[in-house]
Order: structure tokens, then C-alpha cells, then sequence
């Protein structure tokens, strides 16, 4: 099983790949702040998951729906 770290990183080097942004910017960090929220709040664990939440609050839809 992936640790809570790893699992920040692979979603947020996903999330970079769609974006076209550096993984190492101020963006990909506060990309991964959203995942650590998203994960802690919502008890997210996949990365899927996690990508889909992320990619959806960027169009303004809750990690809820």
C-alpha cells in the first residue's frame, strides 16, 4: 500500500500532466494541499478518485457530487 505521500505525489504529477504545468511550481504545491484537504476530509484514498475531485473543482463542481 502507497503512503498518504506518494499518493500526493502521483495524483498531483497527474494532475500536472493534464494542466501542462512544472510539478515543481507554487501551482503543483497547492495542487497538493487540495489532495492532502481532499483526502483528510472526504477520506479520498484513490488516485482516480482523487484526480476526478480535483479536475472537477476546477470546472467549479464539489468534491461531494
Amino acid at each position: 500500500m502507497e503512503t498518504e505521500v506518494e499518493l500526493v505525489e502521483q495524483v498531483v504529477s497527474d494532475w500536472c500532466e493534464v494542466h501542462q504545468v512544472d510539478p515543481k511550481s507554487h501551482t503543483a504545491v497547492m495542487e497538493g494541499l487540495r489532495v492532502l484537504y481532499l483526502m483528510r476530509e472526504f477520506d479520498m484514498k484513490n488516485r482516480r478518485q482523487l484526480l476526478k475531485a480535483l479536475l472537477d473543482s476546477d470546472e467549479g463542481l464539489s468534491p461531494e457530487a
